[in-house]
């Protein structure tokens, strides 16, 4: 109650977000928490999950699963113009999950708010894919390669708390006897110190939660120490060197960016400069150069690396626009075959609400334009 008490104390104000994408309202609770000195945006949708409804299975429409909340008086009825997919190039979307397949050594990316249910690899130009079977639509889902079994991880999405397994040539719904708490762009990856794959879950209001899946099955990881339940969303990657995972969080009680780490059984908080605070951050693992990438969030288009030492800020000669929005976040992966980061779409912060089509690679100098 005294989290609650505290962080009530700091709102400043409360944002209903209204998307109005392919006829179908998708409404988005956003809070906005300020700094004692300037108010600052934080991108949250975990406000929806409570309130969406899972998808009926015999619906056969490609809108992601909608809150029942009614939307504003104010809201547009005129669906966003959104670049449709094409034989050779996905459409605008934004939140769609995106990991990298080592087996097949190619990018998948799947949904997202504007992707319906589509399936796309890329391996240095993009392909459609035509499973015979494939999870319903949605965005804001968590995915990740899952390397002993060779298998890419989709979990959730908003309203769900779904698992599917991507083999490279179909989907197939997993039947865990545990189910995690729903979760929305929180992180996951692969531990090597624990063999499975990762799934952070921000407590907002409730408690912090990592989730372990071992091909079979989840497990609700008991923890020593760890990020306080403020610490509701953050970039969450293996660092490529120590064997940890690093969570770079947003919590709302503090004025910077957090650095925590987990060796599977034990959370450890770093004192070090961090980027500027920002909401929506994702970070990805480099392998070739041994680093973490954090690219972007709210307001911001920049590119840090994290060496196991301290965060950088790089200074390429061009970068993607900014692409979050408050919820809305391109998609991000590193593909390990070709050695670069790879980012989709997203919503742009400045000018038509659209969502973007464009993608960006990141070589560890510069970014490329596809």
């Amino acid at each position: 109650m005294s989290l609650v008490m505290s962080v009530l104390s700091r709102l400043r104000l409360a944002v209903i977000g209204v998307v109005v994408l392919a006829g179908v309202v998708l409404v988005v609770a956003v809070r906005g928490v300020g700094a004692p000195q300037a108010p600052r945006p934080v991108g949250d949708v975990r406000g929806a999950l409570a309130e969406s409804p899972a998808p009926s299975p015999t619906a056969t429409a490609t809108a992601i699963p909608s809150p029942t909340t009614s939307p504003l008086p104010s809201a547009s009825p005129t669906p966003l113009p959104v670049p449709l997919s094409g034989p050779t190039h996905p459409g605008g979307r934004y939140s769609a999950p995106m990991a990298y397949d080592g087996a097949r050594r190619d990018v998948v990316m799947f949904g997202g708010v504007g992707g319906a249910d589509e399936t796309w690899t890329w391996d240095g130009r993009w392909t459609l894919r035509h499973p015979a079977h494939s999870p319903g639509p949605r965005a804001y889902s968590e995915m990740a390669y899952d390397p002993v079994h060779r298998q890419v991880v989709l979990f959730g999405g908003i309203g769900l708390s779904d698992t599917w397994l991507w083999d490279g040539t179909d989907w197939t719904e997993a039947a865990p006897t545990f189910v995690p708490q729903q979760t929305i762009e929180e992180g996951m990856t692969f531990s090597s110190a624990t063999g499975t794959v990762l799934m952070y879950s921000g407590g907002g209001f409730g408690s912090i939660h990592v989730y372990s899946w071992d091909g079979r099955n989840w497990t609700d990881l008991p923890f020593t120490g760890g990020p306080p339940s403020s610490a509701f969303q953050g970039g969450f990657s293996a660092d490529p060197v120590r064997g940890v995972v690093v969570l770079l969080a947003d919590d709302i009680n503090q004025q910077k960016l957090q650095h925590w780490e987990f060796d599977g059984r034990t959370w450890t908080h770093r004192d070090v400069p961090t980027p500027p605070v920002r909401a929506l951050v994702q970070t990805v693992t480099d392998q070739r150069d041994h680093t973490i990438v954090m690219f972007g969030g709210v307001n911001f288009n920049d590119t840090w690396t994290w060496d196991g030492t301290q965060w950088t800020q790089q200074q390429p000669r061009h970068s993607p626009p900014q692409r979050s929005s408050t919820g809305p976040m391109p998609s991000m992966a590193y593909d390990a075959a070709r050695g670069e980061v790879v980012v989709f779409g997203g919503l742009p912060v400045m000018g038509p609400n659209v969502p973007l089509d464009d993608t960006w690679t990141w070589n560890g100098r510069d970014w490329r334009q596809r």
